[in-house]
């Protein structure tokens, strides 16, 4: 059985400290205060930005956002009547695509402080009661296009009514790198002092269930790689004899080129058996096998799919380590 340490998706309840009541709308570090009806996320591939989703609330609310636009942190300055209908509305709105993780919180007393509408000097709180219990929750969201949303938050009924306290969103796009040029550079390039080789790269999104896990990835397992960002790679090497650039080989493109090259995607899947994934991926974007493996089609491009089971013994911060039976997965581009 496979050990590893997997960190929870941040599930911090939501409660206001009083000795920070005289800041309500203070960002933190790395975080901007905004208010806006909506949130969005813009997608870069190396190539071209694309706007590849956009919700837009029933009104303005104030929350904060960090500066690579695809986190969102809510905290109880709206008021809390309100933004929890906003929020009961986004999570119908995704409901056929959702799996929740829900851990009760005992540190309610049976009661929390909630935010009628805060000013720039008070949260304005109120005290409102709890029906019964309190959880902390994550809801794991695919949207149609490939992106996944993490919310956490907190919920609760409130005199029969469903209230929902938002801390966290997170939109996520989890990618294959694909290269598309080579550039053989001298001494003393802009880069590093020996010769080298610098390979650019575009990405493609790929679509997985709700609720997954990934292992580190590289592009290259070589001592020299150097990281330039998600778009470039640099390899130092002495032995390289040629300048300038190489494209990948084609049907046009046949002397002084290079095979195609791509990254990889590991992991695993939960709750979900292989007939499941298979399922997944065949009724959202089509799909066939090639011997032993799984081929699913996004784009116009073919993505290979290698499929096992196995048992994780996953630790969590603050909780007891579970062992889960999961799906593991290895997925990369696709050539016939």
């Amino acid at each position: 059985m496979k050990k590893i340490l997997l960190l929870a998706v941040m599930i911090i309840s939501i409660f206001i400290l009083s000795g920070c009541s005289e800041h309500p709308f203070r960002a933190a570090s790395g975080t901007e205060y905004i208010i806006s009806d909506t949130i969005s996320f813009d997608y870069y591939n190396g190539s071209n930005s694309i706007q590849l989703f956009e919700y837009n609330f029933s009104s303005e609310y104030k929350f904060f956002i960090e500066e690579q636009g695809i986190n969102y942190h809510f905290t109880s300055i709206n008021n809390y009547e309100d933004i929890s209908k906003e929020f009961i509305d986004l999570l119908k709105n995704y409901e056929d695509n959702i799996q929740y993780d829900r851990f009760i919180n005992n540190t309610g007393n049976g009661k929390i402080d909630l935010s009628l509408g805060a000013t720039e000097s008070d949260f304005n709180l109120t005290s409102v009661s709890i029906d019964d219990e309190l959880y902390d929750v994550d809801a794991f969201i695919v949207v149609e296009n490939g992106l996944r949303i993490i919310f956490s938050y907190t919920e609760f009924y409130h005199n029969g009514e469903l209230i929902i306290v938002p801390y966290h969103l997170s939109i996520l796009a989890y990618e294959i790198h694909e290269a598309y040029l080579k550039e053989f550079l001298p001494e003393n390039n802009e880069y590093v002092e020996e010769k080298a080789v610098l390979t650019k790269y575009v990405t493609h999104i790929i679509p997985f269930p709700p609720k997954v896990g990934f292992w580190p990835t590289v592009f290259d397992n070589k001592d020299e790689l150097k990281d330039l960002g998600r778009f470039m790679r640099i390899i130092e090497d002495d032995s390289i004899g040629i300048e300038g650039t190489q494209e990948v080989c084609s049907e046009d493109v046949s002397d002084n080129c290079f095979e195609i090259e791509y990254s990889t995607l590991n992991g695993f899947i939960y709750n979900l058996s292989i007939g499941e994934v298979i399922l997944f991926y065949e009724e959202n974007w089509g799909g066939r096998y090639d011997g032993n493996n799984f081929i699913f089609f996004i784009n116009g491009d073919s993505y290979k799919m290698s499929l096992g089971e196995t048992t994780l013994n996953i630790e969590y911060d603050n909780r007891d380590d579970i062992n889960e039976d999961v799906i593991t997965f290895e997925i990369t581009k696709y050539n016939e």
